[in-house]
């Protein structure tokens, strides 16, 4: 489906994971046994956690994943009960398997939500709250931001417009590398021409995203499949190589190390061999690996390992301001988990923003912690 730029805002406003999920998901994390002990956590940044939303005053040590409580520590109102709404219905819609599977917990939930969803009736409708012991024990659940950029490109190439995004080979096994040297250069595979190599890989870190072919139209573009090839997250990279201090890194510093250096970008994105392939897709919807319609921060991007697909989830999301900064609060959401990602692994959560600029600016700078309670 072609979508009108003034029809998605529209959208957007009614519905009103990734290079940094990459970057701090596969840092060691040490649980400690107190929060005063010199056991020593190792954070995304590196630096002192409660900088980045966790909390620790008053609070015990859980050494179980889950813990039933009998009422939600955080007694202040869900802010996206609307959203959430419209995320379940989609589920339902969606999602047959998942509509069965969940079908007692969602009614049960549905019933709550639509009372004004006061966090401390949850028992009076037969719903049990779980919550999670987090990274470091003291319920501190990471929680970075991913969304769908919109890319600006052409049909074919011209002017500045001169770097193909490819839809899946019949022979996957080229490195980036390979690609960028031409090997699928004369088969037909190019969907478009974007003016911007950064931007494609940034693509490609998302899974999918809008191209904007400069009629006032935007055409989505799905995730297709990979090449096979190993990732290694390009942020990690520039940190080992000192080229941006790790408590700084984010979308925003990976794309202004690239403007200030045009001649190294293809360099580096060479050293990660990994490469997404893309499909045309007629709905226009963002779908999370459940097939799901995403609603911006009533989804995320789970470890199904430790929360499996079509959970609820009562998320203690931290606020930040348009620097990365931690206000000093925290905000209720209702979400489903109905995604995954390479680097999302055990007490972390990657959610969904949105779609351009603005989602992807807070996405790009999320690497925060909150609480996350499973209502079951």
């Amino acid at each position: 489906m072609l979508l009108n730029k003034k029809s998605l805002r529209t959208s957007l406003a009614l519905l009103a994971l990734s290079v940094i999920a990459a970057c701090s998901s596969n840092s060691s994390k040490v649980v400690k046994n107190s929060p005063s002990s010199n056991t020593s956590v190792s954070t995304p940044a590196e630096v002192d956690p409660k900088v980045f939303g966790a909390i620790y005053e008053g609070r015990s040590y859980q050494g179980n994943t889950f813990q039933t409580v009998g009422q939600v520590a955080n007694q202040s109102s869900v802010v996206n009960q609307g959203d959430f709404l419209t995320q379940l219905s989609n589920v339902n819609n969606y999602s047959g398997k998942l509509a069965n599977n969940y079908a007692s917990q969602y009614e049960k939930i549905t019933s709550w939500v639509l009372a004004g969803a006061n966090v401390s009736e949850l028992a009076n409708y037969g719903i049990q709250a779980q919550i999670m012991s987090g990274f470091d024990g003291y319920q501190n659940v990471l929680m970075t931001g991913y969304y769908s950029p919109v890319i600006h490109a052409r049909r074919s190439p011209q002017g500045k417009f001169q770097n193909p995004i490819y839809a899946m080979p019949s022979f996957k096994r080229y490195t980036r590398s390979q690609i960028y040297a031409g090997a699928l250069k004369g088969q037909g595979l190019e969907l478009a021409y974007s003016d911007s190599m950064i931007d494609n890989f940034l693509l490609g870190v998302q899974g999918s995203g809008y191209v904007d072919f400069g009629d006032g139209r935007l055409n989505y573009f799905a995730y297709a499949g990979q090449n096979g090839f190993k990732y290694y997250a390009v942020g990690r990279l520039l940190v080992e190589d000192g080229e941006i201090p790790k408590e700084k890194m984010s979308i925003q510093a990976i794309r202004e190390w690239a403007n200030a250096n045009p001649s190294r970008v293809q360099g580096l994105l060479e050293r990660n061999p990994s490469y997404v392939f893309f499909k045309n897709d007629p709905t226009g919807q963002v779908k999370g690996a459940a097939g799901v319609p995403l609603v911006p921060m009533a989804a995320v991007a789970s470890d199904r390992g430790v929360i499996p697909m079509g959970t609820v989830l009562l998320v203690e999301v931290p606020q930040i301001d348009s620097n990365g900064n931690w206000t000093g609060q925290h905000k209720l959401h209702l979400m489903v988990a109905l995604d995954v990602g390479g680097a999302v692994n055990g007490h972390h959560f990657d959610l969904y923003r949105g779609i351009g600029d603005q989602a992807g600016h807070i996405a790009g700078l999320s690497k925060h912690y909150g609480r996350v309670w499973v209502l079951r």
